[in-house]
C-alpha cells in the first residue's frame, strides 16, 4: 500500500486483550481506488493466504472524514 497514492493510511494493529484478533484500518482517497486495489495481484495473493486463518469478519464500518490530521485534503471528497 505504500506505493499507492490513493491509499492515505493503512494500519494493522494487534488487539491488547485478544491476541487472536487484529484490526486493519484503511483510509482511501475514494471508494473506487480501494476497490481497484483489491484486484491487484499482490492484494489477491494476500487475500488467498489470509482466507484459511480468517474465521469470521465483523461488520466493516465506513465513514466520511470531514477533517483532521493524517490524510490529505478531505475537502475534495
Amino acid at each position: 500500500m505504500e506505493k499507492l497514492d490513493d491509499c492515505e493510511l493503512y494500519v494493522v494493529s494487534l488487539d491488547d486483550d485478544n491476541t487472536d484478533s487484529i484490526y486493519v484500518y484503511e483510509v482511501w482517497s475514494n471508494e473506487n481506488a480501494h476497490r481497484a486495489s483489491l484486484s491487484m495481484e499482490a492484494s489477491q495473493t494476500l487475500i488467498q493466504k489470509a482466507k484459511p486463518i480468517i474465521e469470521g469478519v465483523e461488520k466493516i464500518n465506513t465513514s466520511l472524514p470531514i477533517g483532521g490530521k493524517g490524510i490529505s485534503d478531505v475537502s475534495k471528497n
